[in-house]
C-alpha cells in the first residue's frame, strides 16, 4: 500500500476512536512509524487529510454500490444496493456530526453522495420498469390535490428513499433501538412493495 493509503487508513482508525478533532497527526505518525514531516509531505495539515479521508469513504462506498448493482440481476436487488451505506457506516453518528459542525465543506460531501444517488434510483426504476418488474404509473387515489402521472411515478421513489437517506445523515441515531443501516433496510423493503408490479 503507498504511504499516502497507509495515512488515510490509519487515520480512519483514529477516527473511529477519538472522532474527527481529537486524533493527532503525532499519534497518526506514532502508529505508522512514521515522521510527522511524512505526512506533511502528503497532505498540507490535518484539515486536508480529513478532506481525503471523507473523499475515501466515498469513493469506497459508491466502488461498493457499483460493484453490487453491476454484479445483480434482479432490479430489485439492485435498487437495494444504492440504498445501503457500506464504509460510511463505521463512522459514528456522533463523529459525523462532528464533521458537520467543524469540517462543513466535508460534510456537504456526504450530501452530495446520498443527493447522487438519485440518479442511480432513476435508472434502475425506469429499467425495471421496462421488465415488468416495478409499476408504470402510481394508483389511482382519490382527493389528492394533484395527480402523479406515469412521467413522475419515479421521481415519487425517488423522493421517498432519498427523504429516508438523508434524515439517516441528519438525525441523531442513538435515540433509536436500531442503526442506520437497520433503518435503511427496513424503510427500503417496505417501500419497494408499493412499487412493484403485483403478479
Amino acid at each position: 500500500m503507498e504511504t499516502r493509503d497507509r495515512i488515510i487508513e490509519e487515520g480512519k482508525n483514529l477516527i473511529e476512536q477519538f472522532g474527527f478533532r481529537k486524533f493527532t497527526m503525532h499519534e497518526l505518525a506514532d502508529n505508522l512509524r512514521i515522521s510527522k514531516k511524512t505526512i506533511y509531505l502528503h497532505f498540507k495539515d490535518k484539515d486536508h487529510l480529513i478532506s481525503a479521508i471523507c473523499d475515501s469513504y466515498i469513493a469506497n462506498d459508491l466502488d461498493e454500490m457499483n460493484r453490487l448493482i453491476n454484479e445483480k440481476e434482479d432490479y430489485v436487488e439492485k435498487l437495494r444496493a444504492v440504498f445501503f451505506l457500506y464504509h460510511i457506516k463505521s463512522l459514528r453518528k456522533k463523529h459525523l456530526n462532528q464533521l458537520k459542525k467543524y469540517f462543513p465543506h466535508d460534510w456537504e460531501k456526504f450530501r452530495a453522495f446520498s443527493e447522487n444517488r438519485r440518479e442511480y434510483v432513476r435508472k434502475i426504476y425506469r429499467e425495471g420498469v421496462e421488465k415488468g418488474v416495478f409499476i408504470a404509473e402510481c394508483p389511482d387515489i382519490p382527493n389528492v390535490p394533484t395527480k402523479i402521472g406515469k412521467e413522475h411515478t419515479d421521481e415519487l421513489l425517488v423522493f421517498i428513499l432519498t427523504s429516508v437517506i438523508n434524515q439517516a445523515f441528519e438525525t441523531e441515531m442513538s435515540d433509536y433501538a436500531f442503526d442506520v443501516n437497520t433503518m435503511l433496510i427496513y424503510s427500503y423493503e417496505m417501500l419497494i412493495q408499493l412499487f412493484l408490479v403485483k403478479e
